[in-house]
């Protein structure tokens, strides 16, 4: 809980901070539905694809989405997780080619691992709570593809993640 406030601070700074003119246009509109596909570190390694869909797309100079996302990790040596959740997220519009974003998500994951019992390997499999709280920043290279970094925390998977948006 402690990271997350962190991260709702630099976000609340860096909006606080921003000082929009009146001729910025959206980087997209209502309606619009983007890929993001990601690879990261921290713990282990994995990834996430996910669909946003811009539910408003002028909402206090910047855009509001909702959408879903699929994880995956090897956390650790023998553990590998995967999990499944809806998201929203606020991105704001800094220039036309630049936004940062904050995403909440909150959903369900499941984790499959190996230990040693004394006699043999045994491997078991449990579910849990995933929740995810990233802060991070997107660049348009051209008008449909974009470059993604986020850091935050992810339970079970990885908390630096960089990787591409392509908008449709």
């Amino acid at each position: 809980m402690k990271r997350f406030g962190k991260f709702v601070m630099i976000a609340a700074m860096a909006m606080v901070s921003y000082s929009a003119s009146a001729e910025l246009e959206p980087q997209w509109s209502k309606g619009t539905a983007m890929v993001n596909a990601e690879l990261g570190v921290v713990p282990g390694f994995g990834g996430a694809v996910s669909v946003d869909y811009v539910l408003v797309d002028e909402w206090w100079k910047g855009h509001f989405t909702v959408g879903g996302e699929f994880d995956f990790s090897v956390p650790y040596k023998h553990e590998t997780a995967i999990g499944v959740t809806p998201r929203c997220t606020y991105g704001l519009n800094i220039t036309p080619e630049f936004e940062v974003h904050a995403t909440a998500e909150l959903g369900f994951g499941m984790r499959s691992y190996t230990y040693w019992n004394g006699e043999k390997d045994v491997k078991n499999t449990d579910s849990f709570i995933l929740h995810s709280e990233m802060v991070g920043c997107r660049y348009f290279l051209t008008e449909g593809l974009a470059v993604l970094a986020e850091t935050g925390y992810a339970n079970w998977f990885p908390e630096l993640r960089f990787g591409i948006t392509y908008m449709f």
